[in-house]
C-alpha cells in the first residue's frame, strides 16, 4: 500500500492526492507553488501572446516622467522592467520607438500588476490596424 491508497484499496481522487502533497509542504515550497499556480493564471488570462524583448520606454503618470524598458511586448500590452513605486490601477502614457520602422508609437494603457522587477501595463483600447504593424513589426524584428 501507498501513500494514496485507501485501507479499502481505492485511489482518492485527483484533489485528494494534491491536497496530501500540498499539506506535507514546508512553508516556503507552498509559496514557491503559490507563484507557480499564480503565474500559471496569469498566462492563461492573457488574450495575446508575449514575446520577450529590449525595447527603451517613455512612460509617464499623472505626477511624473520614467525612462525604462519594455521587457515583453503584446498586441493587448507590456511588462516594462522598473524598480520604481507604481501601483496597480495608475494610468500611463507610454512612448516607444521601434528602431528597424523608425515608427513611434504612443499608446496609454493602466498598471494590471506591480512586481518587485517591473509592472505589467495593459493598453486601454484596442490597436488600430498600423498599431498592430508596428507592435508585429517589433516582435518579428526583435531578437
Amino acid at each position: 500500500m501507498n501513500e494514496f491508497d485507501n485501507p479499502d484499496g481505492q485511489k482518492p481522487g485527483l484533489t485528494e492526492r494534491l491536497t496530501s502533497l500540498i499539506n506535507n509542504l514546508s512553508d516556503s515550497k507552498k509559496e514557491e507553488l503559490l507563484e507557480i499556480l499564480l503565474e500559471w493564471q496569469r498566462r492563461e488570462q492573457r488574450q495575446d501572446e508575449r514575446i520577450p524583448c529590449l525595447i527603451a520606454v517613455d512612460y509617464s503618470t499623472s505626477e511624473r516622467f520614467y525612462r525604462d524598458f519594455i521587457q515583453d511586448l503584446s498586441n493587448g500590452g507590456v511588462f516594462i522592467e522598473t524598480r520604481e513605486p507604481l501601483e496597480v490601477g495608475q494610468s500611463l502614457s507610454l512612448t516607444f520607438s521601434i528602431s528597424k520602422t523608425q515608427s513611434n508609437f504612443k499608446i496609454t494603457g493602466k498598471i494590471v500588476r506591480a512586481e518587485a522587477n517591473g509592472i505589467a501595463v495593459k493598453f486601454d483600447k484596442k490597436l488600430s490596424g498600423y498599431q498592430k504593424q508596428i507592435i508585429q513589426s517589433a516582435i518579428s524584428k526583435t531578437p
